[in-house]
């Protein structure tokens, strides 16, 4: 039978204790890569973040990302897989610098939390897409506003011929008198004819 000294006891008791808060921080969740990563620069369009940590990470986990306006953007979707945390937001992220920060539960039921920052420059391409959208809406608008001003002017145009089409009250009553006026005339000049030509016959008579 072997016997075990103190200092045997002793030496083994330290071994134990010296790797217990080893044993500790491997538990800990620690993040192991990011996509995007720490301080990378995108041209394309991204939608969500993936994190990736050294343990299994608990329901709970969740992140939100800080614009370069100081706006918070909360992800309306968090799926947790094992050790991996992908967080997806609705709209793809604009142009901007964003600081990612996350809060996850580790294997052993500590909250760990930490940040990291990623740039968004957009593409030449979706520049180009918004700017032909914007000189799209810009014609839509031009040619609206030319065709409401067409519209406007025929309608003046229709408005101006109604208009001259349609005769005063003054107007029909002038034109009513200058017809009497003629009429009269006309009358009072067959009156006169017919004395001259009754004169005239009754002189002829008497002269024979």
């Amino acid at each position: 039978m072997i016997k075990i000294g103190g200092y045997h006891l002793l030496f083994v008791a330290l071994v134990v204790f010296s790797l217990l808060p080893f044993s500790m921080v491997n538990a800990h969740s620690v993040l192991e890569e990011s996509t995007p990563a720490e301080g990378e620069e995108l041209d394309e369009n991204l939608k969500s973040i993936e994190l990736s940590f050294n343990t299994k990470i608990e329901n709970g986990s969740t992140l939100f990302l800080i614009n370069d306006t100081g706006e918070e953007i909360q992800p309306p979707s968090i799926d947790i897989t094992d050790n991996v945390l992908k967080a997806t937001f609705q709209n793809s992220l604009e142009a901007s610098t964003y600081q990612v920060n996350w809060k996850v539960i580790g294997a052993d039921g500590h909250l760990i939390e930490n940040q990291y920052s990623f740039t968004v420059k957009g593409s030449e391409t979706n520049q180009s897409e918004e700017n032909v959208t914007q000189i799209k809406d810009e014609q839509t608008d031009s040619s609206s506003n030319n065709a409401n001003l067409n519209s406007d002017e025929e309608s003046g145009n229709e408005i101006n011929q109604d208009s001259e089409k349609q005769t005063t009250p003054e107007q029909q009553t002038s034109n009513d008198s200058e017809q009497t006026s003629a009429l009269s005339v006309i009358i009072i000049f067959l009156i006169i004819v017919g004395i001259l030509l009754v004169v005239w016959m009754l002189f002829g008579k008497r002269k024979k």
